[in-house]
């Protein structure tokens, strides 16, 4: 036998009919297990008694990296305790606005909780504000409650958080924690009129707005 040879070569009807079977076989694999695990498509019934169907129909119609978001604006973590006296006391803030600089597309995440109000006697706002003398604003979410919980994807730029109102004759501590991609605002600008600074030094560094240690 010479190198390189094989003493029994397969004839030209074995090979047609090899290629067939392998024709055949990536046939069957692409309708039991390609069309319903990819494409959510089951011409046999066979994805849906495997549980491939279940799995093509999650992603079928996805993009890959849909979900991703990138930011030229640094992550942040800030947390503040805001103070509220009764709805009839002089001596303070009963209802007020606290808001971050966002825009559009940013995402923030935060999380509240009111002490010393009873429920339903503390209402809060939460909406989206444009800069200037005629603002557009967004609502997200107006209701009474003591804690709140959530994300939001700003929809345009502007100032972004709640409005608080405490309908209660006690005095209210709103404990506030946000994370995410936004600047804090200086005391007296619109969204933080009244002055609020962080609990701990902000993340990002930015002295003026922080409470001195």
């Amino acid at each position: 036998m010479t190198e390189g040879q094989t003493s029994n070569p397969p004839t030209r009807a074995k090979l047609l009919a090899l290629t067939a079977a392998a024709g055949v076989a990536a046939t069957v694999l692409t309708l039991l297990v390609v069309l319903p695990a990819e494409y959510g498509r089951d011409p046999t019934g066979f994805g849906t008694l495997t549980g491939l169907k279940a799995l093509g129909d999650g992603l079928a119609g996805t993009e890959v990296g849909q979900p991703a978001r990138f930011y030229d604006t640094p992550f942040r973590s800030d947390e503040l305790e805001i103070p509220f006296v009764g709805k009839d006391d002089k001596s303070g803030y009963s209802q007020l606005e606290y808001k971050v600089r966002m825009k559009e597309g940013q995402t923030l995440i935060y999380s509240w909780v009111a002490t010393g109000a009873p429920e339903g006697e503390f209402y809060f706002d939460l909406h989206s504000e444009t800069p200037g003398p005629d603002p557009k604003v967004i609502e997200f979410k107006q209701e009474t409650g003591l804690n709140s919980d959530g994300a939001l994807v700003v929809p345009i730029d502007g100032v972004h958080g709640w409005y608080w109102q405490n309908r209660s004759a006690g005095r209210v501590t709103v404990r506030l924690k946000i994370s995410g991609f936004y600047e804090l605002i200086s005391p007296g600008e619109v969204g933080n009129k009244v002055g609020i600074l962080p609990t701990e030094k902000a993340t990002n560094g930015d002295p003026e707005i922080q409470k001195t240690e």
